[in-house]
Parts: C-alpha cells; sequence; structure tokens
C-alpha cells in the first residue's frame, strides 16, 4: 500500500506540472525560395494581456535563429521590464537555417565546397512573405530590427547599403567581410558616397580575430582587414545621418562576441530610451521630452508603452505623488484610447 501511495504521490506531481513556454514554431510556404521555411516567434510578456490589446511592438528579426533565439528572448524580456528598461517589449522572430552558406553569402564562389550567392533571393524572401506573414498575423510596430553574426553579419551589413534600407536598425556581428575577395567593403566604399542612411542605425560588433589566436590563418588575417578597412571607410566618410556605433572586444574571439555584442547592441540601438523613474514621478513633462530626443535620433516616433505607464502611475500613486500619476495616466489614456482596462478598470 506504500509502495502504491507513493506511486500516485509521484503522478500528482507530474500530472500538475506546468510548462515554461517561450515562443512557438510556425511554418511558412516560400515561392521565391521553393521551400518550406521554419521560423520561431517569441511574443512580449504582456502580449496576450488584455488590458494591453492596441499595443504595438518592434520585431527583432534574428538570423542563425535555432542557435540564439533562447539567448535573445530572454535579453530581450529582461531588458523591456520593471521601472526602467532599457529598451521596448518586442516581439522576437528567429529565421531557422535551411542552407545556410547559401542564403547569407551576397556573390557566388565556384571553388568552395559549399553553396553561395543566394543571400539576393533570401532577402526577397523575407521582405516580400516573411515580413508580411508577420505583420498580418502579429500586433506588430513599422519597426525593424535585424541581428546577423558572422555569414549572418555579411547578410546584414549588405543590406545596410540598399536603398531603400529594408531594417530600420542592425546589429551586425563580428561580419564575414573577408567574403569574395572583400566585395562587400568594395561596395561600402562605393556606397557611401551616394546614399543617405537617415533613419538607419548600425552596431558594428568587431571581435578579437587574431589576438585570440595561437596561430591565426591566413584567413583570420583576411578577416581582421576587411573589418579594419571597413570600419575606417564608416568612421572617415559616412554621413551623419547613420547612427552609427562600434565596439572592439579584446577579449572576445568570433564564436564568444556574440553574447557581449548582443545586449550592447540591443541597448545602443535604444540609447536614450531608458528615463530615472524617480525623476519622471517628479515631473512627468519629462517623458514626452525623452521620447522625442529618441524618436529625432532614430528617425522613427516612439511612443511609451501602455504597460510601462500603467507600473509608473502605480508608482506615483503609492508614492503620494497623485497629480503626477494622473497626468501619465491621462497620456496613456491619450495614446490607447481604444485600452479598454484604461477607460473601465483603472482608477487612481
Amino acid at each position: 500500500m506504500k509502495i502504491l501511495f507513493y506511486i500516485f504521490c509521484l503522478f500528482t506531481v507530474f500530472s500538475n506540472a506546468q510548462k515554461i513556454e517561450i515562443g512557438t514554431i510556425e511554418k511558412i510556404q516560400s515561392t521565391i525560395l521553393n521551400e518550406e521555411r521554419e521560423y520561431w516567434v517569441s511574443l512580449p510578456e504582456n502580449y496576450t494581456n488584455e488590458k494591453y490589446e492596441t499595443q504595438k511592438y518592434p520585431v527583432v528579426y534574428l538570423l542563425d535563429g535555432e542557435k540564439y533565439f533562447h539567448t535573445v528572448t530572454g535579453m530581450v524580456k529582461n531588458l523591456s521590464n520593471g521601472y526602467y528598461p532599457q529598451i521596448p517589449e518586442c516581439i522576437v522572430i528567429a529565421i531557422k537555417n535551411t542552407n545556410r552558406s547559401r542564403d547569407l553569402t551576397p556573390t557566388t564562389v565556384t571553388d568552395l565546397s559549399y553553396a553561395s550567392g543566394g543571400a539576393d533571393k533570401f532577402e526577397t524572401f523575407i521582405t516580400d512573405e516573411l515580413i508580411p506573414e508577420v505583420n498580418k498575423n502579429y500586433n506588430t510596430l513599422d519597426y525593424k530590427i535585424l541581428i546577423g553574426h558572422s555569414f549572418g553579419g555579411l547578410f546584414a551589413f549588405n543590406l545596410v547599403l540598399k536603398t531603400p534600407s529594408p531594417f530600420n536598425s542592425y546589429i551586425v556581428i563580428d561580419p564575414s567581410l573577408w567574403w569574395d575577395n572583400n566585395t562587400t567593403v568594395q561596395k561600402l566604399e562605393r556606397t557611401l558616397k551616394t546614399k543617405n542612411f537617415r533613419g538607419t542605425t548600425l552596431f558594428f560588433a568587431n571581435a578579437n580575430s587574431i589576438g585570440n589566436q595561437k596561430e591565426p590563418s591566413t584567413q583570420h588575417y583576411e578577416h581582421f582587414e576587411a573589418k579594419k578597412n571597413s570600419l575606417k571607410l564608416v568612421e572617415d566618410s559616412v554621413s551623419e545621418n547613420l547612427n552609427f556605433y562600434s565596439k572592439y572586444y579584446k577579449e572576445e574571439d568570433h564564436g564568444s562576441v556574440v553574447l557581449p555584442s548582443l545586449i550592447d547592441g540591443l541597448r545602443t540601438i535604444f540609447k536614450g530610451f531608458r528615463i530615472n523613474v524617480k525623476e519622471l514621478i517628479k515631473n512627468p513633462s519629462i517623458l514626452e521630452r525623452d521620447y522625442q530626443l529618441l524618436s529625432d535620433k532614430i528617425g522613427f516616433d516612439f511612443k511609451p508603452q501602455s504597460a510601462y505607464l500603467d507600473r509608473v502611475v502605480d508608482l506615483a500613486s503609492k508614492q503620494g505623488k497623485k497629480e503626477n500619476a494622473e497626468i501619465l495616466h491621462d497620456l496613456n489614456k491619450k495614446l490607447y484610447p481604444d485600452n479598454v482596462y484604461l477607460k473601465h478598470k483603472f482608477e487612481l
């Protein structure tokens, strides 16, 4: 009987266990690529909260999605919560690979053992099929961020040079700019003379390509030189319309640079987003002032998210700043007039 009792208790524990889910797997049949493509979706914490059903969210598109999905979703969630969010809540779309080298390289190199040169088609798949699919199915704000590492960084860097550029912001992590005799570096030199980068933000993460190698190969030196030349071109010639940031990671190599540069890149893209909440509840006018400065800087009209405003209003109320809480609450209602929660349930 004791054994049966223990078995019953164990069964009860397992049957009551709940799962922690961070996303869903979606599929799209691409006519452009002539194959089915899989993408993973992570929605913001407040996305399914009926109080904020009219809220729209920026979208982070992640290359090598199956490799970095868990990392990026965790960072986005951590950086966007609490009283001091450093970035807005975002939807994360992770694009899973099928043929990585084919899709992410801009030109065909015939003397390699792997496929190459399919970046233009892959770009068209993303812009003409995937992004419209995401916009149709989710509450998206028309602010898009692309993250790519290595070949993914090469792909993303090439999109920065497009006119018009299909994304608003780019986190380019140790890009393989050595590809095909530095063809992208040559393209960069030509493009810098004519392109208007207004409304584009670029964060360039530069790993220590040589210093962390006991015996650097020719490939390591080519990688180093291509990045050095590209950075010099951008720093010397780029229009002030491009929000350009670069960071050198002396202690990180091509592989290890991904983790620190992801968090640095996300913070940098939204530099100025973080507001001192203690000052805000004393002086609500700084909210609109700081968001206007951010909007002017990145070339996109950003508004504070409703869930964040609710948290600040609640804090102001608890600290006895009722008049300022009302000001912030009224701003929330002005920005999101269809929010049922704000109109009917929330009372100061």
